[in-house]
C-alpha cells in the first residue's frame, strides 16, 4: 500500500457556550505536531489539521496547515482533504458534545438561579463520517488510525472504538491526573489492529514516541501488502 497522501488531526477542538466560555480539553497538539513532521519524512504531501494547539505546534515543516475550532470544522475539514490511497492519522481530541445552543452574550453569575443546567449534544464522530464518504466515493488504498485515550479499561475500549470505526489501527494510552498522557512529557502508548495488540511503546518523549508509532505504521503497512502479495 503506497501513500500518496497524508491527513494528520491535532489538538482540542473548542466548543463555546456564550463568547468568553468554551468546552474543550487539555491536549496541547503536541503529538500530532511530532507525527506530522515524522510522516513528513515518509509522505511528500501531508495535510495537518489543527485545533486550539499551543503556539510551538501550529506549523510543522513540509505541510499544508489548516486549522479549525470546532468539532464540526475539523470533521468538514478532513472530508474535504481525503482522497484515495490516504493514511489519515486522527491524533486530534475533538470535544465529544457541544452546547446545545450557544449564547449571544455572556451567561451572567448574578442571573438565574444558584444551578445552571448546561444541555449538551454529541458531536459527530469524525472518523465514522470518513469511512463513510471512503465507501460512498469508493476511495480505494486508505489507512485510518484512531486514538483512544481512557481513563480505565484501556484495551477494551480502544479495541472496541477500532471495531466501531471501521479501522486499520488504534493508539490507546492512558490519560488522567495520575496517568501519562495530555500535558505529559512522556507517556506510552499500545497500538491495536483488529487482530489484537500489535505493538507496546513508551514511556518516552512524545517527539521520540510519534516518531516511532510513524516507524511501526511505515513497516506494517509493508508487511501487510508483502501478505496480500
Amino acid at each position: 500500500m503506497g501513500f500518496s497522501k497524508a491527513i494528520v488531526t491535532s489538538g482540542p477542538t473548542r466548543e463555546w457556550i456564550d463568547p468568553v466560555r468554551y468546552i474543550s480539553n487539555a491536549s496541547s497538539g503536541k503529538m500530532g505536531f511530532h507525527i506530522a513532521e515524522a510522516i513528513g519524512n515518509w509522505i511528500k504531501d501531508v495535510t495537518y489539521v489543527h485545533g486550539q494547539v499551543m503556539e510551538e505546534y501550529k506549523n510543522p515543516k513540509g505541510s499544508k496547515k489548516i486549522r479549525v475550532e470546532t468539532t464540526l470544522e475539523m470533521r468538514d475539514a478532513v472530508l474535504s482533504e481525503i482522497q484515495k490511497d490516504t493514511l489519515l492519522v486522527m491524533a486530534a481530541a475533538p470535544a465529544d458534545f457541544r452546547p446545545a445552543e450557544s449564547k449571544e452574550s455572556k451567561i451572567k453569575k448574578e442571573d438565574g438561579s444558584e444551578v445552571l443546567l448546561l444541555e449538551l449534544v454529541k458531536n459527530p464522530d469524525i472518523l465514522k463520517a470518513v469511512g463513510f464518504q471512503i465507501s460512498e466515493k469508493k476511495l480505494s488504498g486508505c489507512c485510518l488510525v484512531g486514538f483512544a485515550a481512557e481513563t480505565d479499561f484501556l484495551e477494551e475500549h480502544a479495541i472496541g472504538k477500532l471495531r466501531a470505526k471501521n479501522l486499520n489501527y488504534i493508539v490507546g494510552n492512558y490519560v488522567g491526573k495520575n496517568e501519562k498522557g495530555f500535558g505529559e512529557v512522556e507517556t506510552s502508548v499500545v497500538i491495536y489492529s483488529p487482530s489484537g495488540k500489535v505493538a507496546e511503546i513508551g514511556p518516552l518523549s512524545k517527539e521520540t514516541l510519534s516518531g516511532r508509532i510513524v516507524e511501526f505504521l511505515k513497516e506494517d503497512v509493508s508487511k501487510a501488502v508483502l501478505r496480500q502479495g
